[in-house]
């Protein structure tokens, strides 16, 4: 079997330990060393456990049941001691192990009709746990074919145990992960709230601009003054992804390497000097470049195709997250709320939209998954992955498939960029009230925010951890982050006018620093 059957075995056996309780992963060695996953219920009985490669129990003889579906008397000798591989279906799991047991089987090994796991459950109140003495383990179709290849099968099984230090693994691939989501929302609140000497022009006739009268460049500023429509359009696009993911993850795929390459040379070309001159100028395009911007495009350019081409490779997690650090980034500085009270309305709206399509959704789906874990999951038939998430691998690998693949700590941009636009008007504020104060000592909302930030952060991983299910980190984050405001703003006196912060009192973002002229704004809330 290949490595990604593997993955996709591995991760199903995950996903019925989350919907169905009592159940545990067990691995079926074959004597050729090749690997079986599957689950079973240790109300039958237990079996051997191990973290490792060593085994812990004594190869056995498999036969097959006969009848196959083992719901009489088995038919024959040959079964003292031995596996029995018997067919699901006909009768309950309890009488086939009792079948098996009487005829000397030490072990059933259900093979399911699908490829697809279930975990093997008796009556308890009739107790049909009490009257088996031997376990019972269901193996995926796939994995019953394996089972039945050759004369004379030998093989031992064994609960695979998650090892302590793959847990440590774990937790510092979600710690890196955290800081790499702090770490861009305080450069790009940085980025976004400091006066622009030189901002490259991006005209277009679809956003909002405001222009820096003594230079003459114009930094496209895009409102989100419309919170609920931005709901219903995020809820409309996942929806999609849902329904036609094997088409639409194409799309996704191409527009990031695009999008995230010009991030790349847009936030980059801020820190070159404005004043270079032009190196390669072509009147008819109206393309002036610098040395620098050759350069950066080149840049882009390398890392975008090399990461679309490999995108495949154990590495190009690498380059995803460079890529995606610089479109976070950009996001956040081209994109800008119109007042503290509209980020809380788009904050509080976005909160449901996570809560809404991780547990509710499964509600309403076939599968019982929901939509949002199904999304970052992959489509049924497609092996590509939303690029759209900082990626950081555990730093090893399980000793078995059957824990998974070498898993990674994720967090999407989204987790990151709409806390982060909220932070970057709260630092826009503190900018201006400082002004006012004249250097009094008050609690800073940039600092408090992003402590809250982190906090959310924590409490997301916390959580993943004791209720070993996908969690919505918004859930967790953004009352951490609009909490944490309340409680400066509250400090300092400012509740009220915090709330009644707007555009029309404008704060110091990258653009109106330069006291240019601010557009103006309309909003739902």
């Amino acid at each position: 079997m290949g490595r990604v059957e593997y993955r996709v075995i591995c991760m199903t056996i995950w996903m019925s330990m989350i919907v169905i309780g009592g159940a545990e992963p067990v691995v079926v060695v074959l004597k050729g060393g090749e690997e079986v996953c599957g689950l079973y219920n240790p109300m039958f009985a237990a079996l051997p456990a191990s973290s490792g490669k060593g085994r812990a129990s004594q190869y056995v003889k498999m036969t097959i049941s006969e009848p196959l579906n083992a719901c009489e008397k088995l038919v024959g000798d040959g079964f003292s001691g031995s596996a029995v591989l018997v067919e699901r279906g006909s009768c309950s799991f309890a009488e086939k192990a009792q079948h098996v047991e009487r005829a000397g089987g030490s072990l059933v090994v259900v093979e399911n009709t699908e490829d697809s796991f279930i975990t093997p459950v008796a009556n308890a109140s009739l107790g049909e746990y009490d009257e088996v003495n031997i376990p019972v383990i269901v193996v995926n179709h796939s994995g019953g074919l394996v089972l039945r290849t050759g004369d004379d099968v030998r093989l031992n099984a064994y609960e695979i145990v998650e090892p302590a230090w793959l847990a440590v693994g774990e937790e510092f691939a979600s710690v890196v992960a955290g800081l790499i989501g702090v770490l861009v929302v305080v450069c790009g609140s940085i980025l976004a709230t400091k006066p622009k000497d030189r901002t490259p022009a991006r005209p277009s006739s679809s956003v909002k601009k405001g222009t820096n009268p003594e230079k003459g460049d114009a930094e496209a500023i895009i409102i989100l003054d419309r919170p609920v429509t931005i709901f219903l359009v995020m809820s409309v696009q996942l929806l999609l992804l849902y329904l036609l993911y094997d088409y639409v993850v194409h799309i996704v795929i191409i527009s990031f390497a695009i999008g995230a390459g010009g991030s790349l040379v847009f936030i980059l070309r801020q820190f070159t000097k404005p004043d270079a001159p032009d190196v390669l100028v072509i009147p008819r395009l109206g393309v002036k470049a610098t040395a620098a911007d050759i350069v950066l495009t080149a840049l882009a350019i390398t890392l975008s195709v090399l990461w679309y081409s490999f995108r495949h490779s154990s590495w190009s997690w690498i380059l995803q997250n460079i890529l995606g650090i610089f479109l976070m980034l950009f996001v956040m500085q081209t994109l800008k709320l119109p007042s503290i009270k509209v980020g809380v309305i788009l904050l509080s709206c976005l909160f449901l939209y996570d809560i809404f399509f991780v547990f509710v959704t499964p509600l309403f789906t076939s599968t019982g998954e929901s939509v949002m874990e199904r999304v970052a999951r992959g489509g049924p038939t497609s092996s590509e992955h939303l690029p759209m998430m900082i990626v950081v691998p555990y730093l090893f690998s399980p000793p078995s498939a059957c824990l998974g693949g070498r898993g990674a700590s994720m967090i999407g941009y989204g987790d990151v960029i709409v806390p982060g636009l909220f932070i970057v008007r709260l630092r826009a504020f503190e900018l201006k009230a400082a002004r006012e104060r004249n250097g009094q000592e008050v609690p800073s909302y940039f600092k408090g925010a992003v402590i809250g930030y982190g906090i959310g952060l924590v409490l997301t991983i916390v959580a993943l951890r004791l209720m070993d299910t996908a969690q919505p980190a918004l859930l967790w984050i953004v009352p951490s982050v609009v909490l944490s405001a309340v409680v400066v703003a509250a400090r300092r006196g400012e509740l009220a006018m915090l709330w009644s912060e707007n555009a029309d009192n404008p704060s110091p973002t990258a653009v109106d620093t330069e006291e240019a002229t601010p557009a103006p704004v309309s909003g739902d809330g």
